[in-house]
């Protein structure tokens, strides 16, 4: 029974996050980086566990913009008009999603330095 309401809701899930995708162009611009580094990572056959680090942390901005968004959204029906205190809701959850994207930023760059340089270096040589 638990197994068939979760295959149930996956399509709603779906839909949901496809709205989101068509919706919001920082989520769809983080959905074409976190890709480009995935198949980067792929390229430069990085060891797999850092691998994983790298799809979750992509996961975790996406994740986080959709928290983000969601939020945004909700604050913007509650109150069609400006109100300071909800500026301030989503301001921080604003600050939530940049510091997703600050850590994937940090952790790529921890990972991928020096496969890239290695890479480039190869060419080079």
């Amino acid at each position: 029974m638990v197994l068939f309401k979760f295959i149930k809701g996956v399509p709603i899930a779906m839909k949901g996050i496809l709205h989101a995708i068509s919706r919001e162009q920082n989520l769809r611009i983080q959905i074409l980086v976190g890709l480009f580094i995935i198949i980067i990572s792929i390229l430069l056959k990085i060891p797999k566990i850092e691998f994983i680090i790298i799809l979750a942390v992509s996961f975790l901005v996406i994740i986080l913009e959709l928290i983000n968004t969601t939020f945004e959204k909700l604050i913007d029906r509650l109150s069609p008009n400006y109100d300071k205190e909800y500026g301030k809701i989503k301001d921080t959850i604003g600050g939530v999603a940049l510091l997703g994207v600050i850590l994937s930023i940090v952790v790529g760059i921890l990972i991928l330095y020096k496969p890239i340089i290695s890479f480039i270096t190869s060419l080079v040589s």
